[in-house]
């Protein structure tokens, strides 16, 4: 989780080469979700989820993220 964090702080700060692993590590889960689309629409589809999900990880807050104890407290 920390390796996240520093990947995401790292890449809002401009650094390409941790823009570049964030994708690689999603990379699995983008192609997962393209084989539910029509082939001709792959290509597209992909390109649109790197760019949202960039969009996200330059608006996350990652002071904000609550601890594992914070969020056992609040699921009681």
């Amino acid at each position: 989780m920390k390796e996240w964090r520093l990947l995401i702080e790292s890449s809002q700060k401009g650094n390409e080469e941790s823009t570049l692993k964030i994708i690689q590590k999603l990379e699995p889960k983008i192609r997962k979700s393209l084989y539910q689309t029509d082939f001709q629409e792959r290509d597209n589809l992909e390109q649109e989820l790197r760019i949202k999900t960039m969009t996200i990880v330059h608006s996350f807050d990652t002071s904000n993220v609550p601890g594992f104890w914070d969020w056992l407290d609040e699921a009681k």
